[in-house]
């Protein structure tokens, strides 16, 4: 008997301690960990009423988490690190994983054979110079998310206010933000005369990313700059081909954009901080001018209900390899079921239905379509009727997968679909640089890209805020940081990457 229940214990604590879950129907349940959100009111319902139609096409079902981006910082990479089976997980910068870091890592499961078996149709949404720059040590780890591949920046503005100054934008042409230096003080000086008491309030709303609201060039290190490439067709940055490796920090374009930020924060035109701001959006607060970034069509009242939004798109459209790492699902190193879970990817990126459902939750129960047969969300007892109290909504909701087949409202996606037809004409014309799919292999230089890493997070955001008292002050900070970055090995990250590039033409 004491063998019998030695033997029997044994055989409980080995079934317990298997890597996958499995329902009470014997059917595989997958974890599915989606970045950038809290929890909605109504997932349990969206996640069951999905897991019906998972069971029914490949016989599994998944276990949906959100994460805000804080938690998933805190929580993810410890549950990658100690071998938990993750399931799915998301990648990007919503979701906060490192695509090409976690790649390497070991963190994921290598997709090439399944895309082969099961994702023909997944495979087929990019060219195959994407999926090459997808590749991590000559393995795809994950599946980029198909929507705005492209930087596709424009200047969102007040349409109401623009008008009652007789601010004229007919013939606004620009490439970046800093070619909107004029019209900014323009604006500005109209609404303080028509209206004194805004004079203190800004004409812009925060603009403070360099990239790519600013510049346009080839990044290899994702949100730093220490080592870029021109781009054909836009070429930035004076006195390099797209073929020279470069650190921009090291440039009169990134001096003169420094003077500039800190100018027109000093004049008004943009504030010093904007925490605790918001309310600025507000339209008797004065705010014009708003930045974009992805928008292929524009909602009537994007901000509020009380002023009308417009914009205008920049005329430089590109993209680069990083762009594709930005957002996109994973498969866990340690998935007990590979294959179903890139299934149920699958899907995603081609079935409407798993992927409308994946951002507006049930037809029926959060929306229906209206007698025009368009998807609406104004219906008696509509979970999603009420703005600030819908039970599931995630618009875009770009760590899932496929956008560009997702059914959705007229005010999301303008009333003849506009917003997805641009978005698919606008990633066709992105002009495309020279080394669309290299990824910088970071190894032979961890240490200094670590040391400068460092210095860029003490001298860059103050930087391109404007944060400093005179221009005077800009030109020495700006002197300090770029002796830092040489004291710490800018030119061996420079000198490595073009060595990589090299060698990755000369073997093309």
């Amino acid at each position: 008997m004491k063998k019998l229940l030695t033997l029997a214990l044994a055989l409980l604590m080995c079934l317990t301690a298997l890597p996958f879950a499995m329902a009470e129907d014997d059917v595989p349940v997958i974890d599915w960990y989606i970045g950038g959100a809290d929890s909605p009111a109504d997932l349990q319902m969206v996640n069951d009423a999905l897991n019906e139609y998972l069971v029914e096409k490949i016989g599994c079902k998944v276990n949906i988490t959100y994460m805000t981006s804080t938690d998933w910082e805190q929580k993810m990479s410890t549950m990658i690190s100690s071998g938990q089976d993750c399931g799915i997980i998301g990648f990007g910068s919503q979701s906060k994983s490192d695509y090409v870091v976690e790649s390497q890592r070991g963190s994921y499961y290598p997709l090439d054979e399944l895309l082969a078996e099961y994702g023909e149709d997944t495979y087929a949404l990019f060219p195959d110079a994407v999926w090459d720059g997808m590749r991590i040590n000559g393995k795809i780890y994950g599946i980029p998310s198909k929507k705005d591949n492209g930087y596709f920046i424009s200047l969102i503005y007040n349409a109401d206010m623009v008008e009652e100054l007789g601010i004229d934008l007919s013939d606004i042409d620009y490439s970046n933000f800093r070619d909107l230096e004029d019209l900014f003080y323009e604006t500005k000086e109209a609404r303080d005369a028509a209206h004194p008491e805004m004079a203190e309030y800004p004409i812009c709303w925060n603009v403070s990313l360099l990239y790519p609201y600013y510049f346009a060039f080839e990044t290899f290190l994702n949100d730093s700059y220490l080592a870029v490439a021109n781009i054909d067709g836009i070429m930035d940055i004076d006195g390099f081909d797209s073929d020279t490796v470069f650190n921009f920090y090291d440039t009169d374009e990134f001096l003169e954009f420094c003077l500039q930020k800190q100018r027109l924060v000093e004049d008004g035109i943009y504030l010093y901080d904007y925490t605790d701001k918001s309310d600025l959006r507000k339209p008797n607060d004065g705010v014009c001018y708003f930045v974009g970034w992805g928008y292929c069509y524009m909602e009537e009242h994007l901000y509020s209900e009380e002023w009308t939004s417009k914009m205008i798109m920049s005329d430089t459209i590109w993209t680069e390899t990083n762009n594709y790492f930005s957002a996109g699902t994973a498969i866990s190193a340690n998935c007990a079921h590979p294959e179903l879970a890139f299934q149920v990817l699958n899907l995603v990126n081609t079935d409407p239905y798993v992927a409308t459902m994946m951002r507006f939750g049930i037809e029926g129960v959060h929306w229906v379509r209206g007698e025009d047969g368009k998807m609406t969300f104004d219906f008696e007892g509509g979970r999603n009727r009420v703005v600030g109290e819908r039970g599931y909504y995630f618009w875009y909701n770009a760590p899932v997968g496929n956008l560009t087949i997702v059914e959705a409202p007229a005010a999301n996606v303008g009333p003849n679909n506009e917003m997805i037809t641009t978005m698919n004409e606008l990633n066709e014309a992105c002009i495309i640089p020279r080394h669309l799919g290299f990824v910088f292999d970071t190894t032979p230089v961890i240490n200094q890209i670590a040391a400068c890493t460092s210095v860029v997070l003490e001298y860059q955001n103050a930087l391109t805020r404007g944060q400093f008292e005179s221009q005077e002050d800009v030109e020495a900070n700006v002197a300090e940081f770029r002796q830092k970055l040489k004291d710490n090995g800018v030119d061996d990250i420079v000198a490595e990457v073009q060595r990589q590039i090299d060698a990755w033409e000369a073997a093309k």
